[in-house]
């Protein structure tokens, strides 16, 4: 067997796990087959020494090996230039994964007080439709002046005094 027959089979084989766990994780869903120390989903270097990491690695490695054909340094040397970039590639494709997969947790409708939101829209009697940050992300909650005041415009900033029979109160 040569040298070229040794680096085709590694390409092969490499290549053939990756699809494996693609079409697993595509079919079967989340399906990790990597060993975490924690029980994290957090990525860090430790998921690049791992199971996935060696088989982007070899994929790289391997074929830039078939591909340059050679016996110098240089080309064991560009094989593992570009294995590298594979598992790196890999890594920063993980981490922005994970990002994507972090929910954010629903605030409990309490935790609202005291926040600072701006009047969206004037409903009359006292109501208002305002805008704020809730759960990550801009939200529209309607609310009502405890004091019945109807002045509040467009833009104004105000302040959730209070949170009472699921109805928010401002000021």
């Amino acid at each position: 067997m040569t040298t070229n027959e040794i680096f085709l089979l590694i390409a092969l084989v490499s290549s053939g796990i990756f699809l494996l766990q693609f079409f697993i994780s595509l079919f079967l869903g989340d399906v990790d087959v990597d060993v975490d120390g924690d029980a994290t989903a957090d990525s860090d270097l430790g998921s690049v020494f791992s199971f996935k990491g060696l088989v982007h690695f070899l994929i790289g490695f391997g074929w830039t090996k078939v591909f340059f054909v050679g016996e110098s340094w240089k080309t064991y040397f560009g094989a593992v230039l570009v294995g590298l970039v594979f598992v790196f590639v890999m890594f920063y494709v993980y981490v922005l994964a994970f990002r994507l997969q972090k929910y954010r947790a629903p605030e409990p409708p309490s935790s609202m007080v005291g926040r600072a939101g701006k009047v969206y829209i004037n409903d009359g009697d006292g109501r208002y439709t305002i805008s704020l940050v809730r759960d990550g992300s801009v939200r529209e909650l309607d609310v009502v002046s405890l004091s019945g005041r109807t002045d509040y415009v467009t833009d104004q900033v105000v302040t959730i005094e209070k949170f009472e029979n699921n109805t928010y109160y401002i000021n």
